[in-house]
């Protein structure tokens, strides 16, 4: 979103661009905000002539595209406070349960329902550790590498949802390739690297820790059960809950529940759409909900989904079931 930006700021006068540089600093950093009073003072101080109120505007409306654009990508990237890294420092007290959930952007919470927070908000953990170890974009490989601080953390119970991005990678050449520019990646993403992956990642924690391991299945890809997206989404579903009768550790068919009700909503005439490949429809439904009162639900209304915000993340629908699903198991 950024570069597009970039390229219409490299068509501007070299007068205008020194302009946007006196409004403000870089739009990098969501914390130096321009203050549109000093904008004003510029302009008298400056006595700009009338055709330049054409550019100042055009200015002015282009670094407020990028000032928004990059609260969003702060806001989505932001990592959890209570992360693996924090909980390490935490020092641990013997009657305190440590409940740890590892995956994705699903699992972060920052562009999807945070359903890792609302656990940890409830009265009933309220003695708990609850630790958020969700990244954006992580896929199995990824989650390897994050081991060595799970068994540090000696978690009494690991919640793992891990899966999206995998599937999603394995798709096409071109969602490959984005993970591929994401991670450095040097080996391919396949059905044989996810469940070689969550095999490893089953067996040494429940083998070098203490922790309960409860694996959850992916959530829905789109929702239309005919599409490509949506039976990979299955497959892999599938696949984690063989690797979780293989392995003896617990499972949650999330898959499974939101496939159901996705049925029943069907035959009550909802009219599902499939996942489309691409960032964009992403990006603008997290512009939107950082920008304005609409919630995840209202958001995904109005992408024509009911589970999902923009074919892969959740809204609070479907946030609360997987909620539930993981405060029962728990309980």
């Amino acid at each position: 979103m950024e570069s597009l930006f970039c390229k219409e700021i490299s068509n501007l006068a070299t007068d205008e661009i020194a302009i946007l540089a006196s409004l403000g600093q870089s739009w990098k950093n969501p914390y130096l905000i321009p203050k549109w009073k000093s904008y004003m003072q510029f302009i008298q101080k400056k006595q700009i002539e009338p055709y330049m109120y054409f550019k100042l505007n055009r200015i002015a409306y282009i670094f407020c595209c990028l000032f928004f654009t990059s609260c969003v990508v702060f806001q989505a990237k932001r990592v959890p406070n209570n992360n693996l890294d924090w909980s390490l420092q935490v020092p641990k007290e013997a009657k305190k349960r440590i409940i740890l959930f590892l995956g994705d952007s699903i699992t972060h919470g920052r562009v999807s329902y945070d359903y890792v927070n609302a656990i940890a908000k409830n009265k009933f953990f309220e003695n708990d550790i609850v630790v958020n170890e969700g990244i954006n974009s992580r896929l199995t490989n990824q989650l390897l590498g994050k081991l060595d601080d799970v068994e540090k953390l000696n978690p009494d119970f690991v919640f793992i949802l891990i899966g999206t991005n995998d599937a999603k990678a394995a798709l096409n050449e071109e969602e490959y390739k984005r993970y591929k520019s994401v991670w450095s990646l040097t080996d391919p993403v396949d059905k044989t690297s996810f469940i070689n992956n969550l095999s490893n990642i089953a067996e040494r924690i429940k083998t070098k820790t203490k922790a309960s391991v409860v694996f959850i299945s992916l959530p829905l890809l789109g929702e239309d059960p005919s599409s490509i997206p949506f039976q990979q989404a299955k497959a892999y579903a599938s696949y984690t809950k063989q690797i979780a009768k293989d392995r003896g550790v617990d499972y949650l068919p999330f898959f499974e529940t939101l496939e159901s009700k996705i049925f029943e909503e069907i035959k009550r005439g909802f009219h599902p759409r499939s996942y489309e490949s691409g960032v964009w429809s992403m990006y603008w439904t997290i512009l939107r909900f950082y920008s304005t009162t609409q919630t995840w639900d209202d958001l995904s209304s109005s992408n024509g989904y009911y589970f999902l915000t923009d074919g892969i993340h959740l809204n609070e629908r479907a946030g609360k079931i997987l909620e539930s699903m993981i405060l029962e198991k728990l309980k």
